[in-house]
């Protein structure tokens, strides 16, 4: 017969002290010695089997029947875990600091299970009295599958103690006694699957020897003194080593990558896939992302029964209330990527202040995500899951409703923002006050600029989306507002879509007033591409149609648009008399912004053209007639004053000027007005011989402009960053710049910096030396600035006649 001893463990400090006797006593009578005891008793060592036997004598014959196999409940490992290194790291460093208690977090299906059982086979040494793990089914759908807090209890203590008959009734005393039993044990407690940290804490031990790992898809921060381990789904390296790993090898880095993808790189749905593809033989890789590409198909196709993907969210959603179900399903309508609580208010329909504590609850159970303070996301498995189920749920009338809801609330910032950010033009300002809400606006143009670039992309969804549910109005409105941004975005792809939109929108109606605002705004996205003709072909037609509608203010202004082409192309000229016909317009409409606005751009043509009188006209004329909050076109006809008297040989007092206009903009990020001005800092700078502060200006002017994507602004600031280094004695460096300036400028069409670029390059092929090189570029840029009539000409013309 085996020695029932053998692999046993005993609950020594119990045991001893219900026998009376104290560690020297029982060492005494046992004949082992009390260091052996004291080690015994703190979980520090085991009793071997020949020790046990001596101890189990000593105590009495009532003491044998207690000795009992130490508990070694771990679930197997899951077979080819890969990846998670971080959060396992931290769970691992965590209890080597002394956490006797770590909590892992994370939507259902993240692998939250695995990485803890993970975990709890490597310290499972540390813990010599036993590991358990207890399913605590806090999601199940099943009811009869949630054990009460008294069957969590009991089953801990008759896992550890079987001798203990505590009656689960009694709940005070159960939870003493469980509480006692792991007293002076070191035990690992695998707590899966909790409903939430209260769950948690009534189960947590009442001594530091233990450790609980504990899981849960809701948040267990508020457990006190916890070790918080949040888990996402794993960068895209991990999904595919763990693809790999589960499919066996039979899909390739940039297959696994796809599925990965598809499964929102959840662990359990890319497990689900990969069990598919294992379990048919004659598919293919492809073969399943033709069944995953299918967003209506994929939660089924991932779904085998109770472990699926479906059936996990299902769990999590039954949980909730009725207004948290109807929050989530709203929520899978969203177009966009995020939600911030006025757009999600308008989708559920309830007011903000008790949807934002609604949002707050969802990402509480792993349903939403927050990565920024007052934005909301869906994981993509749990928004395919939520459209489903509004799919199902809800009358198609109400899902209208909630999207029209949603893009009317965007339409009130977006005009709002639009209005803040161009303050002179009406176009904006009677939408802003058409769409209006009553929630709050913006403070400067700063805010609404921030504002749009948080939203741009949600933004852009909406007018899709509104636009497929046959809202015409409400979605070209909503464009109209989109591409007011556009002089201030880098990303113009976005306009452009939004910009079809509307113009079929407008086709599609017969609408011929959305037509000639949409073709102004195709017209200038045309002319930041530098598609010089198709832009003023439909500018142009974006004129007569408003000058037909007797819209001739916006006409003046679109006009005015066609001005700005003629200069970005060096026809300094003609964008003169085009100003002064769209100035005619606005003058005859009454429209003093407009006439304002239109004075200032026509600064830029004459001061090219050396006519200074007039631009001092202008420029007094403007601002006499610019509304008394106008700051901004303020700042802006300063700034061209000091440009004016840069050119009139006061480079000291431009630089004044400009350095204020900066200080006025905010600072120099990367706005068109900022990147301008420090251009003609760099210029005043460069008068004023100080060519290395002028290339420091120059070299920032051309992040900005990159970053901003407008060609126009790059490719001056490039050339004058090239004479500023050639001042420098940085020919080279200075060629390259000018060679950068010339090829934007032939691919925009634009006479004027070419022939600076060639100027520029002339003088930097003349001060390597190469005077033949540099001749011939001389020769190329009087041709230039002969073409454009810019007083240019007869600089270069002396260049020439001196070399």
């Amino acid at each position: 017969m085996p020695d029932r001893t053998t692999a046993a463990r005993i609950d020594l400090r119990r045991l001893r002290l219900h026998a009376v006797l104290t560690q020297e006593e029982l060492a005494l009578k046992a004949g082992v010695g009390i260091r052996t005891i004291r080690d015994i008793e703190s979980g520090r060592t085991r009793p071997q089997p020949r020790t046990l036997r001596l101890l189990i004598e000593a105590l009495g014959a009532d003491a044998e029947p207690v000795a009992a196999a130490t508990p070694r409940e771990l679930p197997r490992p899951l077979a080819g875990f890969t990846g998670r290194e971080l959060p396992l790291e931290s769970l691992l460093a965590a209890v080597d600091g002394g956490a006797e208690v770590v909590a892992v977090h994370g939507t259902a299906g993240v692998g939250k299970t695995s990485l803890a059982v993970r975990a709890a086979h490597a310290l499972a040494d540390r813990y010599p009295d036993g590991q358990l793990f207890v399913d605590l089914h806090g999601f199940s759908d099943a009811e009869g599958l949630r054990p009460a807090l008294e069957s969590v209890l009991t089953r801990v203590i008759r896992s550890l103690d079987p001798a203990c008959r505590a009656r689960p009734e009694e709940l005070d005393e159960l939870t003493a006694t469980y509480r006692s039993t792991l007293a002076g044990r070191r035990v690992l407690l695998l707590l899966d699957n909790a409903s939430g940290a209260e769950q948690i804490e009534r189960l947590l031990p009442g001594t530091p020897d233990s450790l609980v790992i504990a899981t849960s898809r809701r948040d267990l921060s508020a457990l006190l003194s916890a070790h918080a381990v949040p888990l996402g789904p794993p960068p895209l390296h991990e999904a595919v080593a763990m693809l790999d790993a589960a499919a066996g090898g039979r899909v390739t880095a940039d297959e696994a990558a796809a599925i990965a993808e598809r499964c929102g790189r959840l662990p359990l749905a890319m497990g689900l896939a990969a069990a598919r593809l294992r379990s048919r033989p004659q598919w293919k890789a492809g073969d399943l992302l033709d069944r995953l590409a299918d967003e209506d198909r994929l939660l089924d196709e991932i779904d085998t029964g109770h472990r699926g993907v479906a059936a996990a969210l299902h769990a999590s959603y039954r949980e909730l209330d009725p207004d948290h179900r109807l929050l989530l399903r709203r929520l899978g309508l969203n177009p966009g990527d995020d939600v911030d609580v006025h757009t999600a208010a308008a989708l559920s329909g309830i007011d903000a202040d008790r949807t934002s504590g609604m949002l707050e609850a969802l990402v509480d159970v792993h349903l939403a995500e927050t990565r920024s303070a007052g934005r909301y996301r869906l994981h993509d498995l749990v928004r395919r899951f939520a459209a489903r189920l509004a799919d199902r749920e809800e009358p198609r009338a109400e899902r209208r409703a909630a999207l029209l809801r949603l893009v009317r609330v965007d339409l009130h910032f977006a005009y709002l923002a639009a209005a803040r950010l161009h303050p002179n033009k009406r176009r904006y300002s009677d939408g802003a006050a058409a769409h209006g809400l009553g929630l709050p606006g913006f403070e400067d143009q700063a805010e609404a600029l921030a504002w749009f670039q948080t939203e741009r992309a949600g933004l852009a969804a909406a007018v899709a989306a509104a636009a497929a549910a046959g809202f015409d109005e409400e979605a070209w409105h909503l464009a109209t507002a989109f591409n007011a941004f556009f002089v201030h975005d880098s990303d113009i792809g976005p306009h452009a879509a939004v910009n079809r939109t509307a113009a079929e929108i407008a086709r599609r109606t017969g609408d011929r007033r959305k037509e000639a605002y949409t073709l102004g705004d195709t017209g200038r996205q045309l002319l930041a591409k530098g598609r010089n003709r198709e832009a003023i072909e439909r500018l142009e037609r974006s004129v007569r149609l408003k000058r037909e509608l007797g819209n001739d203010a916006d006409a003046a202004l679109t006009l005015a648009n066609i001005g700005v082409l003629h200069r970005r192309s060096g026809r300094f000229a003609e964008s003169v008399a085009v100003h002064e016909a769209a100035l005619g317009l606005a003058e005859a409409a009454d429209d003093a912004a407009a006439a304002a606005l239109i004075r200032t751009n026509m600064v830029v043509p004459l001061l090219r053209l050396g006519r200074f009188e007039e631009v001092r006209r202008r420029l007094d004329a403007a601002e006499a007639r610019l509304d008394a909050g106008d700051d901004h076109n303020r700042v802006r006809i300063e700034a061209f004053r000091g440009v004016l008297a840069r050119e009139l040989g006061d480079p000291a007092r431009a630089a004044a000027v400009h350095t204020a206009a900066l200080e006025a903009y905010g600072g120099e990020g990367d706005t068109a007005d900022v990147t301008d001005t420090l251009i003609e800092l760099g210029e005043d700078l460069l008068r004023l011989g100080r060519a290395a502060e002028a290339a420091e200006r120059l070299d920032r002017a051309v992040a900005h402009a990159v970053k901003l994507v407008d060609p126009s602004l790059e490719r001056a600031a490039r050339n004058d960053l090239g004479r500023a280094l050639t001042a420098c004695g940085r020919s080279a460096e200075a060629a390259a710049q000018h060679e950068r300036a010339a090829a934007l400028a032939e691919s925009h069409e634009d006479a004027y910096e070419l022939a600076r670029a060639r100027h520029g390059l002339a003088r930097a092929h003349r001060a390597e030396g190469d005077d033949d090189t540099a001749r011939r570029r001389l020769r190329e840029a009087l041709q230039g600035f002969t073409t454009c009539g810019v007083p240019e000409a007869a600089a270069v013309r002396e260049e020439l006649r001196g070399l």
